[in-house]
């Protein structure tokens, strides 16, 4: 599908407004809003300089001795490393993604971690900058710093930001299979002397424009988000949309096998003074791009059209959201025709030995409240298949594999 440069720019804009909003950030970009008129091809003339008065010949100046230049703290050739507050800090994770750079030691929610917010232009990566700020004072366009860290004893990780008095020098390289090479050293003014300082190569992740194009290689919800306000727009690209946001945005990291990466997103909008509109993409990472491969109506559950179905001896995690969104689906286009169903989420037990399963299902129904229930299968000769529905007071009893009712 060809965008041309006003579908870009509404997307773009759309975009920004829903996820950092507009108004703050755009601002907050190296020259303003000057990336739009860029990328529009308006050239705004320079204004019109003042006529210059001639000037006397200045007497000649005596030489003056030239300051040695402060090539600032030396970074070392070894990967980074150094201390997060009290904690010795060697991060195995490296990311760049929307203009932060992010270290990352140890998995969640036990993990440490530095951010640098680098306030770039919007989905720019920046290869073969550099950033050298010494004793900063705090400003809304600067680079700052968080950190996150858990003490001893606490469940709960501590997070804290620095906007001014930190010394930071970052120089990236350029970028290569994704990958973004630099050199960090970084000093922040806390009590325990944080410092981390050496080289990394970071994963370039997130949705991002290269040469004014959308990259739809990249592996994010916001490829996807685009990629639905590109399909909304594609007929009329002044339509007047508004009020948008975006419920269950996600992508599948993997795939099984023979099959490429999937992708769902609801979104709601609304044109103009209009009533709200739900509309539901499925996508599917085709010859390394995604793509909207599908659309659902408001009453229809995304597991229940999958991009391909499931078989009766396919693994349950992926058989019985399949068929439980089906029969749930298919209830409520009986009971309540033409209402939308929302929020739904599938969770699968089995106990092979029992040749027993549930799967747990949650949905909302228009604007009603949460609704949850429960579906039964057993494994037969022929593969799992969907008996009834739970009462409310049944449950299954994974040690036994009997059907118990709770008083």
């Amino acid at each position: 599908m060809a965008l041309n440069r006003k579908s870009v720019i509404q997307i773009l804009v759309l975009v920004l407004l829903i996820v950092v909003g507009a108004g703050g950030f755009l601002y907050t970009q190296e020259g303003g809003l000057a990336f739009i008129t860029d990328l529009l091809g308006i050239n705004t003339p320079p204004p019109r300089p003042a006529p210059v008065q001639p000037a006397k010949a200045p007497k000649p100046l005596a030489p003056r001795a030239e300051k040695p230049k402060d090539e600032g703290p030396t970074i070392p050739a070894q990967p980074v490393a150094g201390k997060v507050r009290n904690l010795a800090f060697a991060p195995d994770v490296a990311e760049i993604d929307s203009g932060m750079l992010t270290l990352r030691q140890g998995k969640p929610p036990l993990d440490t971690e530095m951010t640098i917010f680098l306030y770039t232009k919007p989905w720019e990566v920046p290869a073969g900058r550099s950033f050298k700020l010494v004793n900063p004072s705090a400003a809304p366009d600067a680079p700052h710093v968080r950190i996150r860290w858990h003490d001893d004893g606490q469940s709960a990780p501590r997070q804290r930001e620095y906007t001014e008095k930190y010394t930071l020098v970052l120089e990236f390289g350029q970028e290569k299979d994704k990958k973004l090479p630099g050199k960090l050293y970084v000093s922040l003014p806390d009590e325990d002397k944080s410092q981390v300082a050496g080289t990394f190569e970071a994963a370039i992740r997130g949705f991002r424009l290269i040469d004014g194009k959308p990259d739809l290689s990249s592996d994010s919800v916001d490829t996807l988000q685009f990629l639905a306000l590109s399909q909304l727009l594609k007929d009329d690209p002044t339509k007047p949309v508004k009020d948008v946001s975006f419920q269950q945005g996600r992508y599948d990291s993997q795939a099984p096998a023979g099959s490429p990466q999937t992708g769902y997103l609801e979104m709601s909008y609304r044109v103009g003074e209009g009533a709200p509109t739900m509309q539901k993409f499925q996508y599917a990472k085709e010859n390394g791009a995604w793509q909207v491969v599908g659309t659902l109506r408001p009453g229809q559950l995304e597991a229940a059209h999958p991009y391909k179905a499931p078989g009766p001896k396919d693994a349950p995690d992926r058989l019985f959201p399949f068929l439980t969104a089906k029969r749930v689906e298919a209830e409520i286009q009986k009971r309540y025709p033409g209402k939308p169903i929302s929020n739904a989420e599938f969770v699968t037990r089995t106990n092979e030995a029992h040749k027993i399963g549930t799967c747990d299902a949650a949905y909302k129904v228009g604007d009603g409240q949460p609704v949850q229930t429960a579906y039964l299968f057993r494994r037969g000769a022929n593969g799992w298949k969907l008996e009834r529905e739970l009462g409310k007071k049944e449950r299954v009893n994974f040690a036994t594999g009997k059907v118990e009712v709770q008083r």
